[in-house]
């Protein structure tokens, strides 16, 4: 512990030397009752102080001769005078290689036209020889009339050959049949037609059915088999007792071959049945071939109805 020897106030931090309250330096305390002060580690608080601007007087005399300076104007800088560069135009080259090529041509062109000259003169003297020996020579007409003859018969056989006209072709004649042929089909047609008639009329489905071949075109179903054909002319049969067909304006066309044919005519019909009956009038077509030895229906439609009740 310390103590101010001047206040007595007592110190119990060593590290001190001075006494806060005087600035007197503390000494070793020898065990006086004197008031013992604690210190502690706030922070020390440093007053502000006024500051107070500093006035200097400066005479008027210089404070003129200072803002005279200020105003002084600076002199101007002279531009360095203007000096153009000189450029050196670039040294020719030399045309030693253009002469050179230019004469080198010129000499071939002076060796080309020496040997076409020459060429020339060799070929004039050997005609003026051959000339000279055709003249003297005893038998020379007859020498050229053989030549002439040669150069003729050279050229006969250089002449492009002249080409034949080829014959037109002539399409074959179609067959026709003559009138006993086309009445003979229309016969058979309308025999074969005559017995579809009555077959239908007496319910007699088998017989009906052997007039047919074995694919029809039939109406509006296309080409169909044998057997749809059977079941539509069944049903037919069992819903009605009576069948009656009346035809008449047939018109029969047999083809170029005789083999084909096609009839056209009117069919009125009348279907009678238990509570049931039907009638119209169609115009109807049948077309038939003859398929080994026989004339068959191929082809069974309606073109045009009349009316149906």
């Amino acid at each position: 512990m310390k103590q101010c020897p001047s206040c007595r106030t007592n110190y119990t931090d060593d590290s001190l030397k001075y006494c806060l309250q005087d600035g007197t330096e503390l000494v070793e305390n020898t065990g006086s009752s004197s008031e013992t002060i604690a210190y502690d580690d706030a922070p020390t608080v440093i007053s502000p102080r006024k500051v107070e601007p500093i006035r200097i007087d400066v005479p008027d005399s210089e404070w003129r001769s200072w803002e005279g300076s200020k105003q002084a104007k600076v002199p101007p800088i002279e531009a360095a005078p203007y000096q153009p560069v000189q450029i050196e135009p670039a040294p020719t080259r030399s045309n030693t290689t253009s002469t050179v090529l230019l004469t080198v041509l010129g000499m071939l062109g002076l060796l080309a036209i020496a040997g076409i000259g020459g060429w020339l003169y060799l070929n004039n003297k050997k005609t003026e020889v051959a000339v000279n020996v055709n003249t003297s020579a005893p038998n020379s007409r007859s020498v050229n009339a053989n030549a002439a003859a040669n150069q003729g018969s050279n050229a006969n056989n250089l002449a492009v050959p002249t080409q034949t006209p080829k014959a037109a072709l002539t399409p074959a004649p179609k067959p026709t049949l003559n009138p006993e042929q086309s009445q003979a089909v229309t016969d058979d047609v309308e025999t074969l037609v005559d017995e579809w008639k009555s077959s239908s009329e007496n319910l007699d489905l088998e017989t009906h059915l052997s007039q047919y071949a074995s694919t029809v075109d039939y109406y509006k179903g296309g080409r169909i088999g044998l057997a749809r054909v059977r079941a539509d002319k069944q049903r037919a049969y069992e819903q009605f007792d009576s069948i009656t067909f009346n035809i008449t304006n047939m018109k029969v066309t047999p083809d170029a071959s005789g083999e084909k044919a096609s009839a056209i005519f009117d069919k009125e019909w009348t279907f009678e049945g238990e509570n049931k009956f039907s009638s119209g009038k169609v115009q109807q077509q049948l077309s038939l071939s003859k398929i080994d030895g026989r004339w068959k229906i191929t082809g069974e439609k309606d073109l045009k109805i009349y009316y149906v009740e």
